[in-house]
């Protein structure tokens, strides 16, 4: 054995690659399992049956350019497999619009409930201009909401208690961009194919 390792010392170097990769995996999940409520929180805004088996929590941004390419791809290779859920969760990094777009949703969700927080994500999901207040006014008197509550609850303790309890989550399992999804037993990152993502998940 020890001549046939000295003759070919790169299956040492291949273990040691194993080794490593099993051994963050390990970490990553242990970092996982401490966030229970990922998985446990009731459904509220995201892709697939909301008693779907198999959850993955999607970290985004309304400002991120290649969640918005991703979503439609994603609901498409979805499609068939009713099993899995995505559910949406707001990580506001990019820019101070990305936050102001956060707050409005989420403020939107405690003041209205959860088919007008659904009803305003579309309409962030693919507003083209700017993320400001009269934006966010137009969207409400579209949707029949009180605008002028809604304000109020931008900046209540409740939203920003979500915010940072997400980023907090987001540090703490090394998500450092969007979109990134995570399972009870990996976190991964977008990128165009849809279908190799949710093949993924399906592996796990």
């Amino acid at each position: 054995m020890r001549a046939y390792l000295l003759k070919n010392p790169e299956i040492i170097l291949e273990a040691l690659e194993i080794l490593s990769t099993r051994e963050a995996r390990a970490t990553m999940v242990a970092k996982i399992s401490q966030h229970t409520d990922l998985f446990s929180e009731p459904p509220v805004l995201g892709i697939g049956p909301e008693d779907a088996l198999f959850r993955v929590v999607e970290y985004f941004d309304y400002r991120c350019a290649p969640c918005k390419a991703l979503h439609p791809k994603l609901k498409r290779a979805l499609e068939s497999h009713p099993d899995i859920r995505v559910e949406m969760r707001q990580l506001p990094i990019l820019s101070p619009g990305s936050e102001r777009a956060a707050r409005f949703a989420l403020a939107v969700k405690n003041v209205a409930g959860s088919e007008a927080y659904v009803a305003v994500h579309e309409a962030l999901w693919y507003l083209k201009g700017p993320l400001h207040a009269s934006a966010f006014e137009q969207i409400a008197l579209q949707n029949n909401l009180d605008w002028v509550t809604i304000k109020t609850e931008m900046t209540s303790e409740a939203v920003s208690s979500r915010i940072e309890q997400n980023r907090d989550i987001a540090i703490d399992l090394e998500i450092l961009g969007t979109p990134a999804f995570v399972t009870p037993t990996s976190v991964s990152f977008g990128g165009a194919d849809a279908a190799a993502l949710v093949a993924e998940w399906l592996s796990q």
